[in-house]
């Protein structure tokens, strides 16, 4: 019968920052040998013989050895039928050849998203961030997964987009790492790359919205029929307050009149939190033209379309979803002094301090206050 014995960091990584793996080895000859992993990963001071210097020594010790007594199982069978002490036989009766559950990481990511409890937005922010990782090319299977290649991955997303900022970059690692901590936790990967490579958050720009003269402009301009059906959407948002998502889910179901004024009393849908917001007159003036039915659009269309209009005009802003937020927020509510906690209930915040990341107050807004006020 094959000789067995638990070896300890076979591959000479251990130290006393980096987790070496237990295995158990299989001598069928002196040039035939076989090493089935334990599962148990631990530090260089942590293994003699057996664990050492652990809070779950006991429990490490105890996976350890059913695994050898069920290695020697499949011996002990062997010998009692008859069979042949062979790598090749033992192979067949203790591992047969099955499907892999996963062919590597990617495939890993993509069935641990498809069946997490995430909302849909959520999930396609995640996909996003897998989908760059597949465009990188270069993390691929589990042995792949290494700090160098997070930190290649790091430089590809800077380079294949000059114009994604730090923040931007580190919402990329952000939804990645959470899979790459299951698969060392499920002990696909002997060690989590991300304990050495560090991303940091960076800070968020403060945000441009646009002026009352820049509205004008884009409201006044016609455009193509494409365009103009853009143009009215982000007009819509602007008299709002509404998230790209929020727009493209709006009903009429969801407005109620009161005293001659209509509101919409949702919830966002990217975090269920209610908010209420008027639709002011040039939002109204969308619906009507719509009849009450606002276009539907995908989110990279609409802002590729936006981006189309921003250089038309000439406006040395980016024109997205989100300026069109922020300048309901600026412009429109905050510059005619509605109270940032009635802005907040209307853009539909949970903390009142997100609202103040939006609250850049204008230099019109500083100067009309010191005439009135000051002078």
């Amino acid at each position: 019968m094959a000789n067995l014995k638990t070896i300890f960091d076979r591959r000479k990584k251990a130290s006393n920052v980096t987790k070496g793996a237990v295995e158990i080895e299989v001598y069928f000859s002196r040039n035939t040998r076989k090493y089935i992993p334990t599962g148990v990963f631990v530090y260089d001071y942590q293994f003699t013989d057996h664990v050492v210097n652990h809070d779950n020594s006991l429990e490490m010790n105890r996976i350890i050895s059913k695994k050898r007594k069920e290695i020697e199982g499949v011996l002990h069978s062997m010998e009692v039928d008859g069979i042949c002490n062979t790598i090749e036989n033992f192979n067949e009766i203790y591992n047969p050849p099955t499907k892999p559950l996963y062919s590597d990481f990617l495939d890993f990511s993509y069935k641990e998203i498809n069946k997490s409890n995430i909302r849909d937005s959520t999930r396609k922010q995640v996909m996003v961030a897998f989908e760059a990782l597949e465009r990188f090319g270069k993390i691929k299977s589990f042995d792949s997964i290494t700090p160098a290649n997070l930190q290649l991955f790091d430089n590809f997303l800077r380079a294949e987009n000059p114009r994604r900022v730090q923040t931007t970059i580190y919402d990329y690692h952000k939804r990645i790492k959470p899979y790459v901590l299951k698969a060392y936790r499920l002990g696909l990967i002997e060690n989590n790359p991300y304990n050495i490579f560090i991303t940091k958050n960076g800070k968020y720009k403060e945000r441009i919205p646009l002026l009352q003269n820049e509205i004008d402009l884009i409201s006044s301009t016609n455009f193509t029929p494409v365009l103009n059906k853009v143009r009215d959407m982000f007009i819509f948002q602007i008299y709002t307050g509404l998230s790209y998502a929020d727009m493209q889910l709006f009903s009429m179901d969801e407005v109620i009149e009161s005293n001659g004024v209509y509101y919409i009393d949702g919830k966002r849908y990217k975090t269920g939190t209610s908010f209420y917001t008027p639709i002011l007159p040039p939002a109204l003036e969308v619906l009507k033209k719509y009849d009450y039915e606002l276009p539907v659009m995908t989110n990279e269309k609409y802002d590729i379309y936006l981006h189309v209009i921003e250089h038309s005009l000439g406006i040395h802003k980016p024109l997205t979803s989100h300026v069109a937020r922020h300048t309901f927020a600026t412009t429109i509510a905050l510059a005619h002094n509605v109270p940032i906690e009635t802005v907040s209930r209307m853009l539909g915040h949970k903390d009142i301090k997100t609202t103040q990341i939006y609250a850049k107050v204008l230099k019109t807004t500083v100067e009309r206050n010191v005439i009135e006020k000051l002078l």
